[in-house]
C-alpha cells in the first residue's frame, strides 16, 4: 500500500480511554511504514487505555493533551473508532475545538466508525463539510474522510493519503 504522502508529516490521532485498539494499531503500523509521525492526543495526560473487543486493552502513552493541542502543529487528524472514547470526546470542549479547527482550515481529517457522530457537534459551522452519504462505507467530502467501520485494507488511510499535500501554505488554525 502506497501512503507516501504521509512521509515526514505529523498526524494527530485524537483519543480518549476506550478507543478501538485494533483500529489504533493498524493506523500506527501504517504510519510507521509510511514514515509519518503519529502523535497521540488525548483528554487524559500520561496514559490512555484502549478497548479490545470485550475488555480493556493496553495502555498507550499520550504525547499531547487536548487542552494544549493546536491544529496548526499537525498535517492531519485521525479519530479512530470506539464508542466508549467517542462518548467521552463528545463532552470535551477541546475535542470540538480541535476538530473544528482542522475542518475550518481544510486540513485532512479521517473519522472512523462512531467518530463520524462528532460532526454533529460542529455541523452548524459554515465551514464544516455537510455529510450527505453517511450510509455509504467510505465517503470523501472536501477534506473529510469518513468510514462507517475500519477497513482491513485501510482504504480510509489511502483516501486520507490522497488528501495530503506537500505545499506549506500558511494557516491560522487554533
Amino acid at each position: 500500500m502506497n501512503l507516501s504522502n504521509f512521509s515526514g508529516k505529523t498526524i494527530a490521532i485524537m483519543v480518549a480511554s476506550g478507543f478501538d485498539e485494533n483500529a489504533f494499531i493498524a493506523i500506527q503500523r501504517a504510519m510507521m511504514t509510511a514514515g509519518g509521525k503519529l502523535t497521540v492526543v488525548s483528554r487524559e495526560a500520561g496514559l490512555t487505555n484502549a478497548w479490545n473487543d470485550l475488555a480493556w486493552g493496553m495502555s498507550y502513552p499520550v504525547d499531547a493533551t487536548l487542552s494544549t493541542t493546536l491544529a496548526i502543529d499537525f498535517d492531519a487528524l485521525i479519530v479512530p473508532s470506539g464508542s466508549r472514547h467517542i462518548e467521552s470526546l463528545k463532552t470535551e470542549a477541546h475535542a470540538k475545538r480541535v476538530l473544528r479547527a482542522f475542518l475550518r482550515e481544510d486540513m485532512p481529517v479521517l473519522l472512523q466508525g462512531e467518530a463520524i457522530s462528532l460532526i454533529e457537534l460542529i455541523e452548524s459551522d459554515a465551514d464544516c463539510p455537510k455529510l450527505s452519504n453517511v450510509d455509504k462505507n467510505l465517503v470523501v467530502e472536501r477534506n473529510l474522510v469518513t468510514i462507517t467501520a475500519p477497513s482491513e485494507t485501510l482504504d480510509e488511510l489511502k483516501a486520507l493519503n490522497d488528501l495530503m499535500t506537500t505545499d506549506t501554505g500558511e494557516s491560522f488554525a487554533a
